[in-house]
């Protein structure tokens, strides 16, 4: 699954509605609590684990995304 559909499925927006700089400014439906339930969703796709420092510095599609890219996980 590409990151922007677990973003779609999480927040309920449509993939092709997110980029780099979507974040909890530009996206409504992304809150505290759709935040955690996302990180948890990616951590389960990609078979990946975030520190809580990640967690708290990832601020947006672009961040996640890095993230992941620096695990070695190959992000469409």
């Amino acid at each position: 699954m590409a990151l922007a559909n677990v973003f779609e499925k999480i927040l309920e927006e449509p993939a092709d509605s997110f980029n780099d700089d979507s974040s909890p400014d530009t996206i409504l439906s992304w809150t505290s609590l759709r935040n955690v339930t996302l990180l948890v969703e990616i951590e389960q796709e990609f078979g990946i684990r975030f520190s809580n420092a990640e967690m708290t510095t990832m601020r947006s599609f672009g961040d996640i995304r890095t993230a992941l890219e620096k695990k070695g996980v190959a992000v469409s």
